[in-house]
């Protein structure tokens, strides 16, 4: 299979050019311009349009009313086509904490060979618990919280046919550092949160090999000038954190704080989505709790703690976009390479000869018109319908 794209604006090296893309199988073969037109290609007309790398979401609970809790493999398959429409060509369903067997029976959903044939853009697993602390729980459920238990882990990994990419944790449990240590031997991120770790605490965390934090500044002990905690370590050490950028979790200064302390290239903007996404105002499953959303805005029915959002990766680019008021060019590494390197693949998050043919086609208002994951063109906004 080939595929010819001209006419688009390519984000290459850090820069927009007006290069032609030809794409063979899953690879960029090559890029410049004036390239000829293979008699054998299938030629896709991209004026106007910007070309960047496909966005990748590692943190997701689902969208369209489905559960990654619960959802089947019809399910799983609707999400995806869902997340294609938003420009995403790789993510990582997320397990929020729940009973043994509904986490262990998930897990074995979601890495199902049959699955992962079906949806190519699933990149692997997030673990969001169950070794969470109480006192940072947001709307995981307390009663099913516990201690760090490497045998536990261990079944846990095992159900996912070792496709658990990131597990987040609170590093000032008992056991967290033998834990992360396991964890980061099987390739493992371990990413801090949901956490009242001291500084001291997460600084031995980053040590025994912690690689980033969870939805930074959200679920965690904030900092104090004689208390500089969890988030003073995530933000001083060179380690990534995930960031939601709804307008609800950070305010838009605290976005750009957090991008001038960390800087372009260690954040990675999430959309920690529920099942609400793409849905109305109403009520929707978050694992075991019920969720109420309105205005877009996600709290627990019984306690009114926020609890995820309904977000998507485009929007988060346009929220960067009004934000920050940088350039595309500087803010796609927050929705794309920086969670590829961070996951270590090295094929993706940037678009270049011999690279994996990940990418999403944007209109002038950031709209996606094409999303293309391993050179197939798995959706076509309304320019191309």
């Amino acid at each position: 299979m080939s595929l010819f794209i001209r006419g688009a604006q390519v984000l290459h090296q850090g820069t927009f050019k007006s290069l032609d893309v030809q794409i063979v199988k899953s690879r960029i073969i090559a890029m410049g311009e004036h390239l000829s037109i293979p008699s054998d290609a299938a030629f896709l007309d991209a004026a106007g349009l910007l070309l960047v790398p496909g966005f990748i979401d590692i943190h997701t609970h689902g969208a369209l009313e489905i559960d990654f809790n619960h959802a089947d493999a019809g399910q799983v398959n609707r999400v995806s086509r869902f997340f294609a429409s938003r420009g995403v060509t790789g993510y990582l369903p997320t397990i929020l904490t729940d009973t043994t067997q509904t986490m262990l029976r998930q897990l074995d959903v979601l890495s199902d060979p049959n699955v992962l044939a079906a949806n190519p853009t699933i990149a692997g697993i997030h673990l969001e618990g169950p070794f969470l602390c109480p006192a940072y729980k947001g709307a995981m459920p307390g009663h099913l919280l516990r201690q760090c238990d490497v045998v536990l882990f261990r079944e846990l990994y095992a159900a996912s046919r070792n496709t658990i990419k990131i597990m987040t944790l609170a590093p000032e449990l008992d056991g967290a550092i033998a834990l992360i240590e396991e964890a980061a031997s099987l390739g493992v991120n371990v990413s801090l949160g949901h956490s009242s770790a001291s500084y001291e605490q997460t600084m031995a965390a980053i040590k025994a090999g912690a690689k980033g934090t969870t939805h930074i500044m959200n679920a965690m002990k904030l900092l104090h000038m004689h208390d500089p905690a969890i988030l003073t370590a995530v933000l001083e050490q060179d380690v990534y954190a995930e960031m939601i950028c709804d307008g609800f979790h950070l305010h838009p200064p605290i976005v750009r704080l957090l991008l001038k302390i960390k800087g372009y290239d260690r954040m990675i903007a999430v959309t920690d989505s529920l099942s609400a996404t793409g849905c109305p105002n109403g009520s929707y499953q978050l694992g075991v709790h019920t969720v109420i959303v309105k205005d877009g805005d996600a709290k627990v029915a019984d306690s009114g703690v926020r609890a995820g959002s309904t977000l998507t990766m485009d929007r988060a680019l346009k929220n960067l976009l009004s934000y920050t008021g940088k350039p595309a060019e500087q803010l796609s590494a927050l929705v794309s390479t920086n969670a590829a390197r961070l996951l270590g693949l090295e094929d993706v998050g940037e678009l270049d000869v011999g690279k994996r043919a990940d990418l999403v086609a944007l209109d002038g208002d950031y709209r996606v018109q094409c999303t293309i994951a391993g050179g197939s063109i798995i959706h076509r906004g309304e320019r191309y319908v």
